[in-house]
C-alpha cells in the first residue's frame, strides 16, 4: 500500500485521481499566458499544486471559484 497523501489546505486524505488527467492539467498549466495579475499567478500555482497532488480536488475547485470570482469583480469595476 502506498503513502497516504493529505491536502496541504484542509488536511483531508487526497483521493486517487487519474494520473493521465493530472498530467494533462499540468501540461495545460505550463501553457498559461504570462500575466501580471495576482489572481492568474495564484491560479497557476494552485493548478500545479493540484496536479502534483499537494491539494485535494475540493480545495482546488473551491479556490479556483474564489479566484475567478475576484477576477470577474475586478473586470466589472474597471
Amino acid at each position: 500500500m502506498g503513502v497516504i497523501k493529505t491536502c496541504s489546505i484542509c488536511n483531508e486524505e487526497i483521493e486517487d485521481i487519474d494520473k493521465a488527467m493530472l498530467r494533462e492539467i499540468k501540461k495545460a498549466a505550463m501553457k498559461f499566458p504570462g500575466s501580471k495579475k495576482d489572481e492568474m499567478k495564484k491560479i497557476h500555482t494552485l493548478t500545479f499544486k493540484f496536479s502534483n497532488e499537494k491539494i485535494c480536488e475540493y480545495c482546488y475547485l473551491r479556490e479556483m471559484a474564489r479566484l475567478t470570482t475576484i477576477m470577474r469583480i475586478k473586470a466589472m469595476e474597471s
